[in-house]
């Protein structure tokens, strides 16, 4: 017997299996994907409850969709309307208070300042009738916002503006008034030396001072009282100072062209021209006394640059 050292015969050789490729199913065989279905839940708020309550059809949401855009709409279109009446209000509050500031203030002050020139006049009527008792003397004292003298300065075209006592604005200034300085004290025409200090409004009520800052060395102003008639030449201009610096209108005023006692004017308003920041000066000395009941001084007839 032949060995096969453990070799088995070719019959007994187990054997060996080789998978079966097979082609792909057809498209018809192919399982089919199942899809989920989406269904819609009503939020909690629309849940249904316990009394059977059905969400509202789709078309009925949208018509309270749109009422509320609506009313959104309208609530905004109001907001709106209420901000628009506001805007037009202050618009035309700011535009009353231009008119009266720039206009209507005038107009007010014009005529207060007339009637105060008006009584101004009649004293000086008074001083020089016939019926006057002798050695009758003019009134050399007065009250805080009486008036005593009438200010013409030619230049500009400012004639016959009355003068108060005191520089109080509700009570002189806004009555276009030109206002004598009391605090500090400064003199009056007729005093034997000192410094008559006056101020004015430059712009609105009435404007007294309205072009001063346009006035020239030699320029007159003519200030009219019971006294008689004192002419004053213009000297010198200060543009600009601190409204503190009192010292302008001073006796002999500082930072003016005066270096010793005598009799002077000083006119003082506000600058910037729209604005009270700081003050504008000029200051003249008298060039003479005209007796009141003499011929009005010539300086009166000096042209008006303004015309």
């Amino acid at each position: 017997m032949s060995q096969n050292h453990g070799v088995p015969p070719e019959s007994e050789a187990p054997t060996e299996y080789i998978p079966r490729i097979t082609d792909a199913p057809s498209p018809a065989d192919a399982q089919t994907e199942m899809i989920p279905k989406i269904v819609y839940t009503p939020p909690p708020s629309q849940a249904p409850d316990g009394d059977g309550y059905q969400a509202p059809p789709p078309g009925e949401r949208s018509a309270r969709t749109a009422d509320r855009a609506r009313k959104s709409a309208q609530r905004r279109l109001a907001v709106l309307s209420g901000v628009g009446e506001v805007l037009i209000t202050l618009g035309a509050v700011m535009a009353l208070y231009v008119v009266y500031t720039l206009w209507w203030t005038n107009v007010e002050a014009n005529k207060a300042a007339n009637s105060e020139a008006n009584s101004i006049q009649q004293q000086f009527q008074h001083q020089l009738t016939p019926n006057a008792p002798a050695g009758t003397q003019p009134k050399s004292a007065f009250a805080p916002s009486e008036g005593f003298a009438l200010m013409t300065i030619p230049a500009i075209g400012k004639t016959n503006i009355p003068v108060m006592q005191g520089v109080d604005k509700e009570k002189v200034l806004d009555k276009g008034a030109v206002g004598h300085y009391t605090t500090p004290d400064t003199a009056m025409p007729w005093d034997p030396t000192g410094n008559f200090a006056v101020a004015a409004h430059r712009r609105t009520y009435g404007e007294p001072f309205r072009y001063i800052n346009q006035l020239r060395v030699g320029d007159h102003v003519v200030v009219e009282t019971t006294h008689g008639w004192y002419v004053y030449a213009l000297d010198k201009e200060l543009p600009q100072t601190d409204p503190t610096n009192i010292g302008t209108i001073a006796p002999i005023p500082k930072g003016g062209p005066f270096t010793k006692p005598g009799r002077y004017i000083t006119l003082t308003t506000c600058t910037p021209e729209w604005a009270s920041t700081y003050r504008l000066i000029w200051w003249g000395h008298l060039v003479r006394v005209d007796p009141l009941n003499g011929p009005p001084p010539a300086e009166l007839k000096d042209p008006n640059r303004h015309t």
